[in-house]
């Protein structure tokens, strides 16, 4: 490469742009001299701006590099030399103007705050609570003759937390007492959950009437209790004492049905019974039973029928009755309407307290014939005594069809 300072062409264009730049300054600064203007004052201020620039460029091409040395133009590409030409070409400068993107609203569904659910909070059970379950022996409005007397049972559930124990009583707090105690002992432990069966002895009144003994239960501090939703009802007793009748009735074996304790060659039955019950044997009272002629009577009939297989009979003993000088007792006695292979005897008994010996009165054999015995027994030989009288009825020749009619059985006086 050939050196700058030995070339005598390149040093002489220096020279005249050199003249020339230094010409224009001196004839811009000259003192004394005022420039007029011609033109534009926007436009000249642009043309000095480009001038100035011009020759600030060219003298920075003038000066060599200090380390290195200036290249000879003949030896560069002829890229090069046309990137130099124009790199002192205008720069167009592009500006961007970034617009952001709208971001979406994104909608949330809020559900409701729902309230909580308080599960409902448990009735607590009371300690003492009873529940009236059935009554065992006389149904309430149970017809009973005057000054007869007779067993009332109720079954009762232990509906409460406690237990009642041997302590527990059961107390009479209203109502016609009719000869009853003030207190009966509970028979035995009951849990809860658990039923027990009271009984009280009664006496009918001696007039006619309709008469109600209520009761309760209480604990052993004394605090009474009974049966119903807030344990403070009462459970009770009624029974109907009918009136005197023209013949001088004083006791009605069928009204009082239901105060005997009856029982079969089977075990003990209930009273009233149901017809359904073939096997075991029943007790029922008819208002208006049918005789053995197909006739239907106006007065009330008692049907006894035994156990059909092993030791057939049926038996009713009824509660203490003091016999006075006169008494007697009458019924009429049949198979019942219908029953026409019935052979069965029936037999009036008696006992002198709970374990005396069963003594017979008499015995009357009744078949289905079309006919019927009306009896009339005088008492007169037990005048004074109390004691419990007993209907028997057992099978005779035949098994089948064993309904025996005690048609109004009663004691007249």
């Amino acid at each position: 490469m050939k050196s700058l300072s030995r070339n005598p062409k390149f040093l002489a264009g220096i020279f005249s742009v050199m003249l020339i730049a230094g010409v224009l300054l001196t004839a811009c600064n000259f003192p004394g001299i005022k420039a007029t203007p011609t033109g534009d004052p926007v436009e000249q201020a642009i043309q000095t701006l480009q001038a100035q620039a011009t020759v600030t460029a060219l003298a920075a091409a003038s000066q060599p590099s200090p380390t290195e040395k200036a290249p000879d133009f003949n030896d560069l590409p002829t890229q090069a030399a046309t990137e130099i030409a124009t790199a002192t070409q205008p720069v167009t400068v592009v500006t961007q103007v970034v617009t952001a993107t709208p971001v979406p609203t994104v909608v949330v569904n809020t559900l409701a705050p729902q309230p909580t659910r308080v599960p409902p909070t448990p009735t607590p059970v009371p300690c003492n609570a009873g529940e009236f379950v059935d009554d065992i022996s006389i149904p309430d409005g149970t017809t009973i003759t005057a000054g007869a007397s007779f067993v009332k049972t109720w079954r009762l559930k232990n509906v409460g937390s406690c237990t009642w124990d041997t302590r527990y009583d059961v107390v009479f707090v209203d109502g016609t007492q009719m000869g009853g105690p003030n207190y009966i002992d509970m028979p035995k432990n009951v849990a809860p959950g658990q039923t027990v069966d009271i009984s009280v002895t009664l006496q009918a009144p001696a007039t006619a009437g309709t008469y109600t003994a209520k009761y309760m239960l209480v604990n052993p501090n004394g605090v009474k209790f009974g049966v119903g939703a807030s344990a403070n009802k009462s459970f009770w007793v009624t029974i109907k004492v009918p009136g005197s009748t023209s013949s001088g009735e004083v006791y009605n074996f069928a009204h009082s049905a239901c105060t005997a304790s009856w029982s079969t060659g089977a075990g003990s039955l209930p009273c009233p019974g149901s017809e359904s019950s073939v096997d075991k044997g029943y007790v029922i009272v008819k208002a208006a039973p049918i005789r053995e002629d197909g006739g239907t009577e106006d007065e009330p009939g008692l049907i006894t029928r035994p156990n059909s297989s092993g030791t057939i009979y049926i038996m009713g003993i009824y509660p203490d009755f003091k016999v006075q000088a006169g008494d007697r007792f009458v019924a009429t006695l049949m198979c019942e309407g219908g029953a026409k292979k019935c052979d069965v005897d029936m037999g009036l008994n008696y006992r002198i307290g709970s374990s005396g010996t069963m003594t017979n009165i008499n015995v009357w054999d009744q078949t289905y014939d079309g006919t019927w015995d009306s009896v009339s027994v005088d008492l007169s030989s037990l005048a004074g005594k109390s004691v419990q009288f007993i209907l028997v009825a057992r099978n005779g020749n035949s098994r089948e069809d064993m309904r025996a009619l005690w048609l109004n059985p009663r004691i007249i006086r």
